[in-house]
């Protein structure tokens, strides 16, 4: 099972360096099978903006794009203007995009895990040069969509990192699952934040839906629910949902998805990922 201390610090505060915290956690919980600094993955990737994008000249499918990080890379060819020149052939590039861009020197997160690391660098596409890459969420390990580079839809600056702007700055965790066959509570999130307030003498906050939940009224619905075996189930909850769109999830929820070892699908099902991931109770649409 897969833990993301990000997560679990929304709930309790965690002051331990992860190898004292990770030696706690073995001694009063159980197995940690390996820590992942998340973090290194996406060192030196920026938020940039498409200011201009026109078809290359020497090339039918790739487009000369000058993108603006307002300086934020160091050491970096730019043009009069600071902007800097990447050659892309995404199908989704425009003018006016912010983007996740990888330039020289870094590192594209998902070729962490192969043989060898691709470390990227400024090179020649057909007589241009392409400082690094605008990277797909595929290539950003994201999500498995690599159909386009990936649209960033929030109101940031050019220049903002992108691992703090979707809380990427992460350690993984990965526990045993045995260690919680005699706790269910513990293959959520809630669960292990809760466990490892404890073990550091800190508070825990539950969140406030989860404290006071809102249930929805006895209205008209098309969902009837009954138990045909009270002793092997007691509950059995059912929601009806009208007048939603079935589409990609924002980004920051497929990377906590991805994170902790689920594929993003769509929004639907992601959302119902997300909660179980949360509070170890099956959610299923």
């Amino acid at each position: 099972m897969k833990i993301s201390l990000n997560w679990v610090k929304q709930f309790t505060e965690v002051d331990l360096p992860t190898d004292e915290l990770v030696k706690l956690a073995t001694e009063r919980l159980g197995g940690i099978e390996s820590v992942t600094d998340y973090a290194k993955h996406y060192e030196g990737i920026v938020v940039a903006k498409v200011v201009s994008c026109v078809k290359h000249p020497n090339a039918d499918k790739l487009n000369l794009c000058k993108i603006d990080d307002a300086g934020a890379v160091k050491d970096v060819a730019r043009d009069e203007n600071g902007y800097v020149q990447v050659v892309c052939g995404a199908p989704n590039v425009r003018e006016g995009l912010l983007v996740a861009w990888i330039p020289p020197g870094s590192i594209v997160p998902v070729s962490y895990g192969e043989k060898e690391l691709f470390v990227l660098e400024a090179r020649d596409l057909r007589g241009e040069v392409s400082n690094g890459m605008l990277a797909s969420p595929a290539e950003l390990g994201t999500s498995d969509d690599h159909s386009g580079i990936l649209e960033i839809e929030e109101d940031v600056k050019p220049g903002t990192s992108f691992k703090e702007l979707y809380g990427l700055d992460d350690t993984i965790l990965e526990i045993e699952n045995k260690m919680f066959t005699h706790r269910p509570d513990g293959f959520g999130h809630l669960g292990v934040a809760r466990e490892i307030a404890g073990i550091q003498h800190k508070a825990f906050k539950s969140p406030d839906w989860y404290l006071n939940p809102k249930l929805p009224g006895k209205g008209d619905s098309n969902v009837e629910v009954s138990i045909e075996d009270p002793e092997l189930s007691q509950r059995y909850m059912a929601v009806e949902f009208e007048n939603f769109k079935v589409s990609k999830s924002p980004i920051w929820l497929q990377s906590y998805l991805k994170r902790v070892g689920m594929k993003p699908i769509n929004n639907v099902v992601d959302i119902t990922n997300y909660i179980m991931m949360l509070s170890a109770q099956p959610v299923h649409a």
